[in-house]
């Protein structure tokens, strides 16, 4: 079975952006660790920098 993790990469009212990339990248960073198939999302500044992160 295929397992995929998709993510919106939006920043909820007073959270710093800095924070929720690191989330992000931290949520890239499990799903390789508990080896998904794949690791997406929607098109905006957060999920650029985790598919930076996740593509090396």
């Amino acid at each position: 079975m295929d397992v995929i993790v998709m993510t919106e990469g939006d920043i909820p009212t007073g959270l710093a952006r800095e924070h929720r990339y690191r989330e992000l990248v931290g949520e890239a960073l499990h799903a390789a660790h508990v080896d998904v198939d794949a690791f997406g999302g929607y098109h905006d500044p957060a999920v650029r920098a985790v598919r930076e992160v996740w593509n090396g």
